[in-house]
């Protein structure tokens, strides 16, 4: 039975990935950012000479995407050189590195969805320093993946949540309409990883919920479905000007591995889960 380490699993994605893999019959060592800080070489070296993994999951990011705008050496320290430490230490040790990564490495004028092996270029600093993360991991060991996501949400702080309690607050809400996205349920993101790990065929995947849609479809959906009655008004991105530009089209196509259902299936079961533990 493979050993795998999750790094960054008090995240959407981690928590899933550590709830998920001993159910699969891996066993599993969860550790939390306040457990393993990735971009500390020394603290990584230490985590897997106690703990000898046969696979290292890399789920730690900083994902604020505004955020890093301002705090971009931070970005870079935790999406760029975390990833850069597990690479290098994962390959002196033999041991497989899977990291995760964002559609955010690519700039959104693509008029289809991304494929793997299209060229990136990131226009916001979160792009930069994960697409950093990637090439050190690539560079740094022969043993690697490489999954890319999308619009993730999960337990904790999400859109959804957001959107749910924002229709609860107020009669009117202005979404944008011109930015598209997969919108992925972290179960299912952390299923599809571990088909990857399984299947062992080391590579760059895309990975997201099936079909595609805005955010002002999607928060359309999520008040249908939840029973919210709330006017959604669809906006252009340009009338809530951000810090950090996000790419209008950032629908991403698996060309191989795992296929994941539909996103609409997937929101219905997340919201499902809500109202069990609500």
């Amino acid at each position: 039975m493979p050993k795998i380490l999750v790094s960054g699993s008090g995240g959407q994605l981690g928590l899933e990935l550590a709830a998920l893999l001993p159910w699969r019959g891996q066993e599993v060592v969860a550790l939390s950012k306040e457990e393993l800080d990735v971009a500390d070489f020394g603290a990584v070296m230490l985590a897997l000479e106690k703990h000898s993994p046969d696979v290292v999951v890399n789920a730690a990011a900083y994902t604020n995407v505004d955020g890093c705008e301002t705090e971009t050496d931070l970005a870079y320290t935790i999406n760029a050189l975390g990833p850069r430490n597990l690479a290098q230490l994962c390959e002196e040790r033999g041991c497989d590195l899977l990291h995760v990564s964002t559609n955010y490495v690519f700039d959104g004028e693509s008029e289809r969805p991304y494929e793997p092996f299209d060229t990136p270029n990131p226009i916001s600093a979160y792009g930069r320093t994960k697409l950093a993360g990637e090439e050190y991991v690539r560079q740094l060991t022969n043993s690697w993946y490489v999954v890319r996501s999308a619009g993730v949400y999960g337990r904790g702080h999400n859109f959804v949540r957001t959107m749910l309690r924002l229709g609860m607050e107020r009669e009117v809400l202005k979404i944008k309409d011109d930015e598209y996205i997969s919108p992925t349920y972290a179960v299912d993101l952390a299923e599809g990883i571990a088909e990857v790990i399984e299947a062992g065929r080391y590579g760059l995947y895309h990975l997201t919920n099936a079909g595609s849609c805005s955010w002002y479809e999607f928060a359309k959906e999520i008040f249908e479905l939840a029973g919210v009655e709330v006017e959604v008004v669809p906006v252009p991105g340009s009338e809530y000007p951000l810090p950090a530009a996000r790419p209008a089209n950032g629908v991403l196509r698996a060309l191989d591995g795992p296929e994941l259902r539909h996103w609409r299936q997937a929101l219905e079961d997340y919201l499902d889960r809500e109202r069990a533990i609500s």
